[in-house]
């Protein structure tokens, strides 16, 4: 087999909104979308955990330091291949000589990657000429035209320093959104949004309290752009439009889905999680966000109508989020399956400086087994700066049923059922419910962290941001041996807990547009 037969080069074309994609065929390899979905909401809500609210116990001081060996400049470990295909993708060399394909295996160790199998290829644009790509390093999808060896690849790929990784780029389906009654709690009456009563996430995680001093006479005078990497994002909507991020083209994101630069939600997931971030404060309609003003919400459209996308998308959304200088990024996405491209961009987004949220997932596991884990929160163990969220009730403050749990990967909770009330389309709202709900939550309180450190000129890296939120969250019984520290998201203790650490003081007032 020759490079001439497995390589070839296709021109670039560019899209009506005039962003470059070219995309050029390697391996003889066609596009294909490869799905790679999420699992976002719960069908049930049946917590019965209790609340309650024992001391403090002592924090690992350590917890934080996540120890990842040498990286890449694409984020992968330098140790690492080039191609990261899993065995279960192959066919084994015993399987081949059964199929008659033997005549390509190299050695009775060497496998065979059938055509038409859904992979990705990672791409240093800079090397390959694309400099007006707004992505150094993208992923395509890709699917092999012909039976080759893995040795065959390996060889083959090795020649071409432009391509980067190889990896799977598998597919996977979300369950669709369930929509839930809406029910209003006693409104604190601090801005004039009029059903931020019925946005419990708020009431439950202390936001409107925090802003006594994150808005205070020193409190957060800069912008913080926050990345929703999702469905896209309806920034046309009225509680939203005020704090949508815009670039200097007058763009407000990318669409990977439709691969151009209008990233308009046609599913309602990523703008339900955008209101829960950033719905606008004190404009005396709806909700409001976490943090209500003072923020920008970058869309990143990853996923289709379906909740669906492929890994590439995703891939390609962190780090666009990153080399844009998103600060703070969402993943309110997931699947059942390692995905190293994935961790590598996540790896890639934090060294540039962004704090990565990411939902645990909603299928009520413990994560520590391996057919369990769950990709991207896996992987925030591992990279400092990143932080796995499961779910509580807000009724309760016990575990959500669906919610995914573990000491060793789900570090802190997030207010994720019973009142979870948000922006949606068709500039409605709606009631939704999962740990793609307690991610935002999470996302929004390490904005307003972002915005002080910022605010007051003070160094940080994405480590800080995550070690404040941990220490200071709020302490729940019912999450021992379920989270990391046995906690729910206090965003008022995160906002003390920074000033007293660096501030020393903190003037009371109210958060203002």
């Amino acid at each position: 087999m020759t490079m001439k037969t497995l390589f070839s080069r296709i021109h670039p074309t560019r899209s009506t909104s005039g962003l470059a994609r070219g995309l050029v065929v390697w391996l003889g390899l066609a596009l294909i979308i490869a799905p790679f979905g999420f699992n976002c909401h719960s069908q049930t809500d049946q917590t019965a955990a209790i609340h309650s609210t024992p001391t403090q116990p002592v924090d690992d001081p350590d917890q934080t330091v996540r120890a990842m060996a040498s990286v890449s400049t694409d984020g992968a470990p330098l140790t690492d291949s080039k191609v990261r295909i899993t065995p279960a993708s192959m066919i084994s060399a015993n399987q081949a000589s059964q199929m008659g394909l033997n005549s390509l295996l190299t050695s009775n160790e060497d496998s065979i990657i059938l055509k038409g199998t859904r992979l990705l290829a990672l791409f240093d644009n800079r090397c390959r000429g694309k400099n007006d790509s707004p992505l150094q390093f993208e992923a395509e999808d890709f699917e092999p035209k012909q039976d080759l060896s893995l040795a065959s690849l390996e060889a083959q790929v090795a020649q071409e320093n432009c391509l980067l990784r190889i990896d799977e780029n598998r597919f996977h389906q979300w369950a669709p959104p369930e929509t839930l009654p809406e029910t209003p709690l006693t409104t604190l009456a601090t801005v004039d949004d009029p059903r931020l009563g019925e946005a419990r996430q708020v009431i439950f995680s202390k936001a409107l309290e925090a802003w006594d001093w994150f808005f205070s006479d020193t409190g957060i005078t800069v912008d913080v752009i926050v990345a929703v990497v999702d469905t896209g994002v309806l920034y046309t909507h009225p509680d939203l439009v005020d704090n949508i991020y815009t670039n200097a083209a007058g763009k407000h994101g990318y669409d990977y889905v439709n691969s151009d630069d209008e990233p308009l939600d046609d599913a309602g997931h990523g703008t339900h999680v955008a209101g829960i971030i950033g719905a606008r404060a004190n404009n005396g309609i709806g909700i409001t966000g976490i943090m209500g003003s003072k923020i920008k919400i970058m869309a990143v459209k990853v996923l289709d109508a379906t909740g669906s996308g492929s890994e590439a998308n995703i891939v390609n959304g962190i780090r666009f989020a990153a080399d844009q200088g998103a600060h703070v990024i969402n993943l309110s996405v997931g699947g059942k399956f390692a995905s190293p491209s994935i961790r590598d961009a996540m790896v890639y987004a934090a060294a540039k400086g962004a704090v990565i949220v990411v939902a645990a997932g909603n299928d009520g596991v413990l994560m520590d087994a391996t057919a369990n884990f769950y990709s991207p929160s896996g992987y925030s163990n591992a990279i400092s700066g990143a932080i796995s969220v499961g779910s509580v009730d807000t009724a309760t403050g016990g575990r959500s049923t669906f919610s995914n749990y573990s000491t060793n990967y789900v570090w802190i909770a997030g207010p994720g059922s019973n009142g979870i009330l948000s922006t949606y389309t068709a500039n409605a709202y709606a009631v939704l419910q999962g740990t793609s709900m307690a991610s935002p939550a999470v996302a929004g309180a390490a904005a307003l962290l972002v915005g002080a450190y910022r605010s007051h000129a003070i160094t940080y890296v994405p480590g800080d941001i995550i070690n404040l939120l941990v220490e200071s969250a709020r302490p729940v019984t019912s999450l021992s041996g379920l989270i990391r520290n046995s906690a729910t998201l206090d965003v008022e203790g995160a906002a003390k807990l920074f000033y007293s650490r660096y501030i020393m003081a903190g003037n009371a007032a109210t958060e203002n547009p």
